[in-house]
């Protein structure tokens, strides 16, 4: 029976929404105790029904008459809080001479309230009308005991809810405000950068943009464009990584005619393009150090000449940097200059890896196919579900643009609306049984005796315990002791992670060394 049950809590913590939790909890409690029919109902502050589910039994059944007995068991828990229990309802003083129970031949009832605090959060309700499942005292405790943890599991789910309507909100009011047209994401973390992005768009000091490959780093240059005072000014776009030192030189500053050999006239460069705008200077670390010191002379004091030229110009862009690399790292080695860092980097905006926004790949994903789908289709794009399980393990080194292209590649070989799995690129496939980062195996339950020698909430706390100390070692382990990763991997708050692993006594650095 322990055993049951510990599958049961499995099972129902599982759950991400409300409705799953309270199916799962329902179809299970019905099976353990052998029960006919049942229901779970959940009340919002107000009283009214905010959520139920029901098997064989509805709440519009319930209010026919020929059901009183079920109206009168629930509305008593509901107005008293206290849970009721009859192994045989005829027995009840008040219940038994209502003449529904001769009607629906009622044995069993158990109806038990779910509890949040002191605040009645809801109410399960179990019945029966065969003798050979009548329910016995032992199955009152155990559907009591195990509406706490229904209780804590849908509080979870309510909580998820509701961070998620307050974050809608907030994306709502922020690409209302906001030109964002193009990016996609609604996670806590990206928001963030959103939210940043609105706050220093309209300033002219330089923004240095960090970010792993295929972050879209361009994207929130471009926002930081579109939201600023020079929206109606260009916005230039120049790959530091693209051109040798010497034609970047040019192509930067522009050329007079005659200043090197193919120079047959007079060429502006991009600070001249951009003027009024933005001038976009991604893989900024690329810069030769003599580069970086003309460079830095024009964001000290906006002067800048053609090659070829004494006339000075003057540059009126706002500058905004890109990179994917370590700068502090690159300054400590020589080959990029401090003070060059410096005058970049007046105000830095991280746009986080994939792996760190994993609530956005189901949205990022609707996204890419619904461009992937032709025009006149039927219907549109959708993936299989082994390709959903496939993405939602990878790691996504490559990021928003690897997502993006392996969908491409998908899309262009499935035949009809689904996108099949076996045509995901087999790097992605393959990477997603073992990518670092990603959420952790669900490690297995420890081994319980058959009959317990301790109460049911005792044993429950003991397993809930040992499997929270194996799932965060597993995501410890996976990240290398990384613990925004290892929290990002098992889709948990970073300070509720840190929370967890100091009461139970893990210490992240241990995995460290084990890389």
């Amino acid at each position: 029976m322990l055993e049951r049950l510990l599958e049961l809590g499995k099972r129902v913590l599982a759950q991400r929404e409300a409705d799953g939790v309270l199916a799962a909890a329902l179809d299970g409690l019905i099976d353990l105790c052998r029960g006919e029919r049942g229901m779970i109902l959940l009340f919002d502050p107000s009283g009214e029904v905010l959520f139920e589910q029901a098997r064989k039994l509805e709440r519009k059944t319930i209010d026919r008459p020929d059901f009183e007995v079920s109206r009168t068991i629930i509305g008593r828990v509901r107005k008293t809080g206290k849970a009721f229990f009859h192994a045989n309802v005829v027995d009840d003083a008040e219940l038994g001479q209502a003449a529904s129970v001769t009607r629906l031949m009622l044995l069993s009832v158990i109806c038990q309230p779910i509890r949040e605090g002191e605040r009645l959060l809801g109410l399960v309700y179990l019945d029966t009308r065969k003798v050979d499942t009548i329910f016995s005292e032992d199955t009152a405790r155990l559907v009591a005991s195990f509406s706490d943890f229904i209780s804590l599991a849908v509080a979870n789910a309510l909580d998820r809810r509701q961070l998620r309507r307050q974050i809608d909100e907030l994306s709502g009011q922020l690409r209302e405000r906001f030109d964002f047209r193009g990016i996609v994401g609604q996670d806590p973390a990206f928001l963030e950068v959103l939210r940043l992005v609105s706050r220093v768009a309209d300033s002219e000091v330089a923004i240095l943009i960090r970010g792993e490959s295929g972050t879209g780093k361009e994207l929130i240059a471009r926002a930081l464009h579109a939201n600023s005072g020079r929206r109606s000014g260009p916005f230039v776009a120049v790959n530091c990584g693209a051109l040798p030192e010497t034609l970047l030189e040019a192509e930067l500053f522009g050329h007079e005619r005659g200043a090197f050999t193919g120079a047959v006239k007079d060429n502006p460069g991009w600070f001249e393009r951009a003027q009024g705008g933005t001038l976009f200077l991604d893989e900024v670390a690329e810069l030769a150090p003599p580069l970086q010191v003309k460079l830095l002379r024009v964001l000290e004091n906006g002067e800048y000449s053609r090659v070829g030229s004494t006339r000075m110009r003057r540059a009126d862009a706002r500058i905004v940097s890109a990179t994917h690399q370590d700068l502090e790292a690159r300054v400590r080695d020589g080959s990029f200059r401090s003070d060059f860092l410096f005058r970049l980097n007046v105000l830095e905006v991280r746009i986080p890896p994939l792996r760190e926004r994993r609530s956005d790949l189901p949205l990022l994903t609707l996204h890419f196919l619904d461009r992937l789908t032709p025009a006149g289709a039927g219907e549109p794009l959708r993936l299989e579900p082994q390709a959903e399980e496939i993405l939602g393990r990878y790691a996504f080194p490559g990021n928003v643009r690897e997502l993006a292209h392996a969908l491409q590649r998908a899309a262009l070989l499935s035949e009809g609306s689904t996108v099949q799995a076996r045509y995901l690129p087999e790097a992605l496939r393959e990477g997603s049984s073992g990518a670092a980062g990603e959420m952790p195996e669900m490690p297995e339950m420890p081994e319980m005796p058959e009959m317990p020698g301790e109460d049911f909430k005792s044993a429950k706390r003991r397993v809930i315990e040992a499997f929270e100390r194996r799932y965060l070692s597993q995501a410890l382990e996976a990240s290398g002791g990384n613990i925004r990763r290892a929290a990002a991997s098992a889709d948990l708050d970073y300070k509720n992670f840190h929370t967890k692993l100091g009461a139970l006594g893990i210490e992240a650095s241990a995995f460290k060394k084990r890389q």
